[in-house]
């Protein structure tokens, strides 16, 4: 028999999570699949960030798939079209943010080494698309790469695996 404690789930309007607004930009940087696009929106607002920012060609509401994954998170999420993301990053910078993409490169170190040395800077955190990742031109403009360890043989994760990895290192980060 199951232990009394566990033995229920709880209801959407019984839980009470504590509501915050971390300095955090999520930049999709041209991805392709609307219904990745709508994960963001729900780990966006999950995770309590400052803005998503639709990046080139990324799929913008409305959408139907993105509207079906993301459920009502579109409506609680700031978010903005960017149609030229390297500009954008420019001007983050000039504001004092980090700007960190989550890609393996040559360079990147592991999240949780970005994680420490940036935390609690405002930080962009840039994801690039499903197939290609981030495109060379805003790789450029990056501080930093951070890279999810992984132990098996594959080495990529699907985009919204591998935003809500980062988002919750981040978050974890900024609430200590």
């Amino acid at each position: 028999m199951a232990d009394a404690k566990y033995d229920q789930q709880l209801q959407h309007a019984a839980v009470r999570w504590e509501r915050r607004k971390f300095p955090l930009i999520v930049a999709c940087d041209d991805w392709q699949d609307p219904r990745n696009v709508g994960m963001a929106f729900r780990l966006a607002e999950s995770f309590g960030l400052a803005e998503l920012w639709l990046g080139g060609s990324t799929p913008q509401p409305p959408n139907r798939k993105l509207s079906k994954t993301a459920r009502s998170t579109v409506e609680r999420v700031p978010y903005r079209a960017v149609p030229n993301l390297v500009t954008e990053l420019r001007m983050a910078k000039t504001e004092g943010y980090a700007r960190v993409g989550i890609e393996i490169t040559k360079q990147s170190r592991p999240l949780r080494e970005i994680v420490e040395t940036t935390v609690p800077q405002p930080t962009v955190l840039v994801l690039g698309a499903e197939s290609v990742g981030i495109q060379a031109t805003v790789l450029a403009e990056l501080d930093t790469c951070a890279h999810i360890p992984m132990y098996g043989q594959n080495t990529s994760l699907n985009v919204a695996t591998a935003l809500g990895i980062a988002l919750y290192a981040w978050t974890e980060a900024l609430s200590m």
